[in-house]
């Protein structure tokens, strides 16, 4: 009798014993899902967006000038080397996909681009259009001007672009004073409310030791109140938010 009742005692250790460690295995998967990586070698330090208007397609007839108009919104992501991670590394590639429209208006089309290789930091035009990813590579200098863009190897400035296509047009005077910039919206009739948009996009991390990081970067599109204030910035200071997690 006392066999089986130390028999049972310990069946009974051994489930709870089990259980305990699968209730820790489970916690340290939902903690690594909220929190992901704690220490990763670069960090992003600076998330800012510039939100806007302009025109663009100008053409000239029997003395009128007639623009389409389009909101922009640029973004600038400073990745920096994590002063707390102690061993040597460096960025061999970082790569912006998954690009994805969450939320949006019922005025507007959303499209992304990636700096140009003009002089204007944006150009608008199909060329620079990202259809699927964006790549920066590891390299000694961030050089963005160029077709195959380079980014530091220990951190540097990345930027991209939002926009909202398909506003409306404007027709005015030549000698009529237009103030191309989130102004823009009131002579087409458009409140910023009308035009908020929520986008989202994966930005992964490929490091020369071999390690990958990713994380997804949400955002809620334009800032501020841009047809009264013209151009509006906002830096975003909830990075801890970001979360990071291997591949």
């Amino acid at each position: 009798m006392d066999f089986d009742n130390n028999k049972s005692i310990k069946k009974y250790l051994i489930i709870i014993a089990i259980t305990i460690a699968l209730s820790i295995v489970c916690f340290i998967i939902i903690k690594y899902k909220v929190e992901g990586e704690k220490n990763i070698p670069f960090d992003i330090t600076k998330l800012l967006v510039i939100s806007s208007a302009e025109t663009e397609e100008l053409e000239y007839n029997d003395n009128l000038y007639q623009a389409n108009i389009i909101e922009k919104n640029d973004i600038y992501i400073a990745l920096e080397k994590n002063e707390d991670y102690k061993k040597q590394d460096a960025i061999r590639k970082v790569t912006f996909n998954n690009f994805s429209i969450v939320d949006s208006g019922n005025i507007g089309t959303p499209k992304f681009y990636r700096p140009s290789t003009t002089e204007k930091l944006f150009d608008y035009k199909e060329e620079f259009e990202i259809n699927d990813s964006i790549e920066y590579f590891g390299d000694l200098n961030t050089n963005l001007k160029m077709e195959k863009m380079t980014v530091s190897n220990q951190g540097g400035l990345l930027q991209l672009s939002v926009i909202l296509n398909d506003l409306g047009k404007i027709t005015y005077a030549e000698n009529e004073n237009v103030t191309s910039d989130g102004t823009l919206l009131k002579k087409l009739d458009i409140k910023t409310i009308d035009i908020r948009t929520i986008i989202s996009f994966d930005m992964i991390i490929e490091l020369s030791s071999g390690k990958t990081f990713k994380t997804t970067i949400t955002l809620e599109l334009p800032v501020g109140n841009i047809e009264e204030e013209g151009v509006s910035t906002k830096e975003f200071t909830n990075l801890d938010q970001l979360v990071f997690k291997r591949v």
